[in-house]
């Protein structure tokens, strides 16, 4: 065998361990590029899920904060609606002092106030209800004098004890503020389950 055919014969086998080892390459090489496609995919699919899990996030905190508005809106509606309530509940009672059942009811709101107290009362009254409550008093055989101190109420009077120990304000605006949280929830109930109703 001469040179020629020794080389011949290593480049034959050299060309077909090199065909091998290329196609052995390209075959990695795909599967490379498979991995790396899969792996893209897999990437831009949890970038996505991302992206969409931010934009669902940043949806339901809209939401959310929308939500939390309108529903303070209407909070502050009710509000309203209840101060302009007692607003009015106030004018009529500031007026009750003519209406003629007033002297009745001057009489009941005395009487409440006297169930706290035995002997001598001091009553603070407004200044054109004093002959008033000394007729009520004479009524009821009860000893008591006026403050020096007018009351300065839409109606209504307030009692103490001489020394000052126990005192009863029973005037309007008293009782007012004294039902104001159940009046509020009662009048809150009464406007806005009705408004609901109506939807």
């Amino acid at each position: 065998m001469a040179v020629e055919d020794i080389l011949r014969a290593l480049e034959e086998k050299a060309s077909g361990r090199i065909e091998v080892i290329q196609s052995e390459a390209q075959q990695r090489v795909a599967e490379i590029m498979s991995e790396v496609e899969k792996d893209a995919a897999r990437t831009k699919r949890a970038r996505l899920k991302k992206v969409e899990d931010a934009v669902r996030s940043e949806a339901t905190a809209i939401v959310y904060s929308a939500s939390l508005k309108a529903k303070n809106e209407l909070i502050k509606a009710q509000e309203e609606t209840v101060d302009e309530a007692f607003r009015m509940a106030e004018a009529r009672l500031a007026d009750l002092h003519r209406d003629e059942r007033y002297p009745r009811i001057l009489a009941v709101l005395l009487d409440e106030a006297l169930e706290f107290f035995t002997g001598e009362v001091i009553v603070q009254a407004r200044p054109t209800d004093r002959e008033l409550v000394e007729r009520l008093m004479a009524e009821r055989q009860r000893q008591f004098r006026f403050s020096d101190t007018p009351l300065e109420a839409s109606g209504g009077v307030v009692v103490s004890s001489p020394g000052g120990e126990v005192l009863v304000s029973n005037t309007f605006e008293s009782r007012l503020e004294k039902a104001r949280d159940k009046l509020r929830l009662a009048i809150s109930r009464t406007l806005f389950e009705e408004a609901g109703d109506g939807n």
